[in-house]
C-alpha cells in the first residue's frame, strides 16, 4: 500500500469526466465563457466568466488515496481529502455554493455581496470570507466544522449556532448541535498540510484515517483496546512507518495486499 496523492475526477455538467492526475496542464474545458484550467501546480482553476445567472455544477472527485485543490470562479480554494467530492458552480449568480461529501478544507474570498454556503446533509455553513475545515464522511458519528479564521454560521433545521476562531461545531444525526471551544486546529487540518496528526485519537479513527488515505480495508481481530493514540508523522511516510505508532502501544498488525488487520 502506497501513500495517496493529487488524483481527482472532474465531472462536467454535462456529463465528461476528465481525470486529472492524467491530463496535460492547460485549458481542459470550456463551459460558455468559463475555462477549466488545469495549472503547473496540479491545480484546478476556472478562469473567465459566465453570464449573468447561468449556473454549471461541477463535481470534483477523489478516490481513497487521493487529495486536490481547486480554485473557484471567485478565488475561493478549496482542498479535498481523500473519498471526498464537492459539487462546485461556475457561478456568476447573487449567491455562491457548493454541496460536500468527505472532508474539504475552505479559504473562501470575501464578497459581502454573495455569501459563500457550503451544504453538508442537512447542514449549512454560511460566510462570507473566512478559513475553516469541513468533515462529514458517512462512517464519523457527526459533521464536524472547524474555524481557523474570520465567522461562519452553522444550520443545521431550526437551529444555528454561529462560531469564533477555534472552536469546533458537531452535527448529530439526531438534528443536535454542540459546540466545542479550544480546538487544536493545526491537528484538525493536518492532513490538508501533509501530515497525520492523532491527539488522544482512539484506535478505530486512527484506522479510518489511514484507510482513506492509503486506500486499506480495515479489519479487527479479537476486542478492540480502549486507547488513545498521539503522535505527527508525513503523510508521504509507508503504510508501515505509520502503524508502527500504534506498535508504540502494543497494538499489532499484519498486512494482507490492501487488507490490514
Amino acid at each position: 500500500m502506497t501513500p495517496g496523492g493529487n488524483k481527482a475526477v472532474l465531472y462536467l455538467a454535462g456529463g465528461q469526466a476528465i481525470t486529472l492526475d492524467t491530463a496535460g496542464n492547460g485549458a481542459i474545458a470550456s463551459q460558455g465563457n468559463v475555462q477549466v484550467i488545469k495549472l503547473d501546480s496540479g491545480q484546478l482553476a476556472y478562469q473567465g466568466a459566465g453570464a449573468q445567472g447561468e449556473v454549471a455544477y461541477n463535481t470534483l472527485a477523489t478516490p481513497r488515496g487521493g487529495q486536490f485543490r481547486i480554485i473557484l470562479p471567485d478565488g475561493s480554494s478549496v482542498w479535498l481529502n481523500a473519498a471526498s467530492s464537492c459539487d462546485s458552480p461556475a457561478f456568476n449568480g447573487k449567491e455562491r455554493e457548493v454541496e460536500l461529501r468527505g472532508e474539504a478544507y475552505f479559504e473562501i474570498a470575501k464578497n459581502a455581496d454573495k455569501p459563500f454556503r457550503v451544504k453538508v446533509k442537512d447542514m449549512t455553513v454560511q460566510v462570507l470570507g473566512t478559513h475553516f475545515n469541513v468533515m462529514a464522511y458517512d462512517d464519523e458519528a457527526s459533521v464536524r466544522t472547524t474555524l481557523l479564521e474570520g465567522a461562519v454560521q452553522v444550520k443545521q433545521g431550526t437551529h444555528s449556532l454561529a462560531m469564533r476562531p477555534g472552536q469546533q461545531v458537531s452535527a448529530h444525526p439526531a438534528g443536535n448541535m454542540t459546540l466545542q471551544d479550544g480546538v487544536d486546529v493545526d491537528e484538525v487540518v493536518a492532513w490538508k498540510n501533509g501530515y497525520f496528526h492523532f491527539n488522544r485519537e482512539s484506535l478505530q479513527g486512527v484506522m479510518r484515517q489511514i484507510g482513506r488515505w492509503y486506500d486499506a480495508e480495515i479489519t479487527y481481530e479479537g476486542n478492540l483496546p480502549d486507547r488513545e493514540f498521539g503522535g505527527k508523522i508525513a503523510r508521504s511516510s509507508s503504510v508501515k512507518e505509520v502503524l508502527s505508532i500504534l506498535e508504540l502501544s502494543n497494538v499489532h498488525y499484519r498486512i494482507e495486499g490492501k487488507r490490514s488487520s
